[in-house]
């Protein structure tokens, strides 16, 4: 049986914490940008925990480019930490040395600053525009296409943002830019293609109900599709009772044909493996991982110019792979499963799952292709948190699932023209292919 694992998703990343000190109110954006840098000996702290912890357990040198220098990254860090002013300063130096190692479970978190509203929209790059897939703020639609930010081309200014938030992919690091408001300009303005101007303040958001792509409910909600076909969308596998939930709802309709489980914005939790075996019919073969593996005196030859063991840099102990028998199954009908960009971490590990014993007909799009175990580190006096990945995942037949994730046996893409309509044209077409292989 799988370990939890952390929620780690471009949503936002909503992991569990120790118990929290009582917390200061929260600052606006404007206020947020003018907060004091933290002092040298807290900025020595982190920084050393930072590279004991990266060096320690990161499980993913072997995505990076051959020149990658951590080394190097982390000076350059240590210049910028040291001259900050302001805690936002401080946080942007750090999330970029998170950055640089492109892994979508290793983050710094700084929750004095992610307290404050999400950013109003969400947008997308489609077919080779930027495009509005969801939206909170007035005058700013679902089917817009962002032509500038500030008179700057938007694709340009993302650009140069995504080293801040970069991720396992680089569909994964866009997604996290729009879940990450401290990148973004207190104020700015958005021009879309008709020319229309679209003025965004954080500090006084426009705030409406969201249009364009749904929203994931608050918990698990079951309903009833096109053709009597239970649809059970499940939010997120960090609180327990999703997942009893959708194990209760799979009992309830243990009769229907078939039924969809609606994973999309699942941006992970615990493995969910009562959800997993509620409908395993037959043995599977478990995923493979691989964590660090320091060998103190392999390391000491190694410094010692002993280059027979050069090849041991990095070495990784591969795990995984057992067989993972079922256990007494409640649903034997066709399954689909519905997922988007958004299914990360856990909700992959289901979905694979899945995958590997052909249980399931996945539809929508390619996962984001992120886990990892993440091991976690809190600075409680500065409301500061890392996580940095200890485990590199592949499939059984040992091709990388890191940055690839789980690609749909049918793909549904999203267009513009879609999103203006205001409906779910996404799971219309899911209902349609499940109404067509039961006739």
């Amino acid at each position: 049986m799988k370990l939890p694992k952390l929620l780690v998703l471009a949503a936002g990343c909503a992991i569990p914490a120790p118990p929290a000190l009582a917390s200061p109110p929260c600052p606006s954006a404007s206020e947020a940008a003018q907060l004091p840098a933290p002092t040298l000996e807290q900025k020595i702290w982190v920084a050393t925990r930072i590279y004991d912890t990266v060096g320690k357990y990161f499980a993913h040198w072997e995505a990076l480019p051959v020149d990658y220098d951590f080394d190097r990254q982390y000076k350059s860090y240590i210049a910028e930490a040291v001259a900050s002013k302001t805690r936002l300063e401080f946080d942007l130096a750090t999330m970029k040395l998170f950055g640089s190692l492109g892994n979508g479970h290793t983050r710094f978190f700084d929750t004095r600053l992610m307290c404050g509203p999400m950013m109003p929209f969400l947008a997308q790059r489609l077919q080779g525009k930027w495009v509005v897939v969801r939206s909170a703020h007035k005058g700013l639609e679902p089917g817009d296409t962002i032509m500038t930010i500030d008179n700057v081309p938007f694709g340009q200014w993302v650009d140069t943002k995504l080293p801040y938030v970069r991720g396992s992919n680089l569909t994964g690091s866009e997604s996290t830019l729009f879940f990450r408001a401290t990148v973004w300009p207190v104020r700015f303005t958005l021009r879309t293609q008709d020319g229309h101007e679209v003025r965004i303040d954080r500090d006084n958001p426009e705030a409406e109900p969201p249009r364009g792509l749904p929203t994931p409910p608050g918990g698990t909600r079951v309903s009833m599709g096109d053709g009597q076909i239970p649809r059970i969308e499940i939010p997120s596998f960090v609180r327990p009772e999703n997942e009893r939930a959708a194990v209760d709802a799979i009992r309830a309709h243990a009769s229907a044909p078939a039924m969809l489980l609606d994973l999309r914005g699942n941006g992970g939790g615990a493995t969910p493996m009562d959800l997993v075996h509620a409908l395993l019919e037959h043995p599977i073969r478990d995923m493979l991982d691989a964590t660090p593996l320091r060998i103190g005196t392999i390391e000491a030859w190694q410094k010692a110019g002993m280059t027979d063991y050069d090849a041991l840099s990095h070495a990784m102990l591969r795990t995984g792979g057992q067989m993972i028998q079922p256990d007494n199954p409640i649903y034997h009908g066709r399954v689909y499963l519905l997922v988007d960009r958004y299914c990360a971490s856990a909700c992959e590990d289901f979905v694979t799952y899945m995958r590997i014993a052909h249980r399931a007909k996945i539809l929508g799009e390619t996962t984001e292709g992120t886990t990892g175990q993440p091991y976690r580190v809190d600075f409680p006096d500065l409301g500061m948190n890392l996580i940095v990945s200890t485990r590199r995942e592949y499939f059984p037949d040992f091709t990388p699932f890191e940055g690839i994730g789980v690609k749909p046996d049918v793909e549904i893409p999203i267009t513009p023209e879609m999103l203006k309509g205001g409906q779910d044209t996404v799971l219309a077409q899911a209902e349609t292919i499940i109404r067509n292989d039961l006739h």
